[in-house]
């Protein structure tokens, strides 16, 4: 399929701040520049994006660690970083990420998401739930739009009323969506109709067996949502996933991991001034190659 997916710059939104707004001010910078949107085009958004502007943040500084914690920060460190990472082929800088996790980050980490989305997730050694680290400040974590449907449809009808356009509007997750035989699988606790979901840790194994066996794999981002012109229902599942996929690299990421982030800058905690000077990508635009009047 040829796409040719367009990332759209915005500002860094503080969590809380009108995101819907952010995006319409980008849309229409965009089209004053010649940026050519028409009915049925997709509007791709990052599901961080969404979840700091409905202040869906959660400060782990607070977390009270218990017995279950412990539980997977051994788990992850040793189990996953030197047994079953390896035996299931993850990539080197992952497991060395994985090995050197420090544990009383990780300990608030792994309590954070078995609060918030369970403990079949925090088995996951790392992108836990869609509970995320990355570009986001101090000692907050990222969870999930509580609602990815309806957050979606909000920032359809926003689109639709400012800017005439009946797009199609897709929230998407960095975390991989996966291809098991005839079934698509992710790790996350939710995903567009046709993923199966909700399957925590398990849905990441079966992810990376069946890429060994030979019977799927990787598939890429997630899409958590989708709404608005159903011109969208004419694209296959793997069409989607790859629309998906395509919008979540041309994005790139400014804070590729906690890690490299530490590194840079010396801190473990990233300041919202840090990431004020970073280039900030959480609009893509995908042109919609179907043709929009055939039944």
């Amino acid at each position: 399929m040829n796409i040719h997916p367009i990332p759209i710059e915005s500002k860094y939104i503080k969590k809380g701040e009108n995101h819907i707004n952010e995006i319409i001010t980008s849309l229409k910078r965009e089209i004053n520049k010649g940026l050519n949107i028409e009915d049925g085009d997709f509007i791709i958004i990052s599901e961080k994006f969404v979840a700091t502007g409905e202040n869906n943040l959660i400060d782990e500084s607070n977390v009270k660690v218990g017995f279950w914690a412990y539980f997977c920060y051994y788990w992850s460190k040793y189990l996953w970083g030197y047994i079953l990472g390896p035996l299931l082929k993850t990539r080197p800088d992952r497991i060395k990420n994985i090995r050197k996790m420090p544990k009383r980050e990780t300990l608030k980490h792994k309590q954070t998401v078995i609060n918030y989305v369970g403990l079949r997730y925090a088995l996951k050694p790392a992108s836990e739930g869609g509970v995320d680290l990355t570009n986001v400040p101090g000692t907050y974590a990222a969870l999930l739009p509580k609602d990815p449907q309806k957050s979606a449809e909000k920032i359809y009808y926003a689109i639709k009323k400012e800017l005439n356009l009946d797009v199609v509007v897709m929230i998407i997750d960095t975390d991989a969506t996966y291809k098991f035989f005839k079934w698509y699988i992710t790790a996350l606790p939710c995903g567009i109709e046709g993923i199966i979901s909700k399957i925590g840790v398990l849905g990441y194994i079966l992810g990376k067996l069946a890429g060994l066996l030979k019977v799927g794999g990787l598939c890429g981002a997630t899409p958590l949502a989708i709404a608005g012109n159903s011109i969208y229902k004419k694209y296959s599942m793997e069409e989607i996933l790859y629309i998906a996929n395509m919008a979540d690299r041309s994005q790139g990421e400014p804070t590729k991991s906690i890690h490299n982030i530490m590194k840079e800058y010396n801190t473990f905690e990233i300041t919202e001034e840090i990431l004020e000077k970073l280039s900030h990508k959480p609009i893509v635009f995908v042109k919609n190659i179907k043709d929009i009047g055939e039944k």
